[in-house]
């Protein structure tokens, strides 16, 4: 089955390494579905939960890409791109996983997956600094997600809440 080889350098093996994170996320949403958990996506600024649903699967064709991009580079690829193939897990599983967490454990997983994307970034970018600016977008999007859930954290945790002790009798 070479046609379905996602490492082929071509177009072909570009639009497969692009598409199949997405659809292992489907694959993970049906089986979330069939036992009734429903992915949970970080959407900002009173924006409807569909647009950061689109925002967060938005990246996993880009991590697909950079990973495209550093696999046939030898071992210093081969490497970088199981680091991808971690960041992509994290990204497939982070709806469903966070869902029953509180606002700051959320957050201190939103930025234990940061972490390991910019691991991942750093290793790409070492191989091939294209691929290191593919995944730029998605690594800027994670950030954010877990700088704002991390600030409304503090926000309402001791010793850091101001909200807290202005809601007073």
């Amino acid at each position: 089955m070479a046609v379905l080889d996602a490492d082929r350098h071509d177009g072909l093996g570009l639009v497969l390494s692009a598409a199949l994170p997405l659809a292992v996320f489907v694959i993970a949403n049906g089986v979330a579905e069939i036992n009734g958990a429903l992915p949970l996506f970080f959407s900002p600024l009173g924006l409807p939960g569909w647009v950061g649903a689109v925002l967060h699967l938005g990246v996993l064709p880009l991590f697909g890409a950079a990973r495209w991009m550093v696999a046939g580079r030898g071992d210093a690829g081969r490497r970088a791109g199981w680091w991808i193939v971690a960041l992509m897990a994290g990204v497939i599983g982070f709806p469903f996983l966070v869902a029953p967490l509180d606002s700051l454990l959320l957050s201190l997983v939103a930025l234990a997956l940061l972490v390991v994307g910019l691991g991942a970034m750093a290793r790409a970018g070492a191989v091939d600094p294209r691929a290191a600016m593919v995944m730029a977008p998605g690594m800027a999007w994670m950030g954010f997600s877990a700088f704002v859930g991390l600030s409304f954290a503090a926000a309402w945790s001791p010793p850091f809440a101001v909200t807290n002790s202005q809601t007073g009798a």
